[in-house]
């Protein structure tokens, strides 16, 4: 009596059917390497573009935060120690904050006539608004006042022509609609 064991002779059996397949078609290997090479290439693209990404994020806001010192054209040191962001946050300011000429918006010395940039520019910005608000204004004002002209002018008309004509016309009678 043969003792086979079920499950050898199963692996076997597919063992044998996987080595006739690639043995007899290459292009099956060949197809199944080209996937796997494409899957890691993807893989390694992404993995590397997060960690390039990751580098550069952390690289850029470290060179904000790093101190540094100007130098003269000996290379002597110049002023006190500073960073980007400190400069960048001075320069900012420095421009809202600067006086300038309050018909204008140039760079003013006095302060006769000056405001700070950030005053100039919230007051042109306030005066383009209420002058869009003062020209629709006007313009609802102008045509309710030629629609009461209108009106006044009609019911003027009317008299005038009731009185010198004392005869009922079709206008006069509602049979005819006025042209007014």
């Amino acid at each position: 009596m043969l003792n086979l064991n079920e499950d050898d002779v199963k692996a076997a059996i597919v063992q044998k059917v996987a080595d006739e397949i690639l043995q007899r078609d290459d292009d099956i290997s060949t197809l199944v390497a080209k996937e796997v090479k494409a899957r890691l290439d993807k893989i390694f693209i992404d993995k590397a573009h997060a960690q390039v990404e990751a580098a550069i994020t952390e690289a850029v806001q470290g060179s904000f935060d790093r101190e540094y010192q100007r130098v003269t054209a000996w290379g002597e040191p110049d002023g006190p120690k500073t960073t980007i962001r400190a400069e960048l946050l001075k320069t900012v300011n420095g421009y809202w904050s600067a006086r300038v000429n309050a018909r204008n918006g140039e760079p003013s010395s006095g302060s006769y006539d000056s405001v700070t940039r950030a005053q100039y520019v919230m007051t042109q910005v306030c005066a383009k608004d209420f002058i869009e608000h003062m020209k629709q204004a006007a313009t609802n004002v102008t045509g309710a006042l030629k629609d009461g002209l209108r009106v006044q002018l009609a019911q003027h008309m009317d008299e005038l022509l009731n009185d010198l004509f004392r005869v009922k016309s079709l206008q006069d009678q509602g049979k005819v609609e006025k042209p007014y």
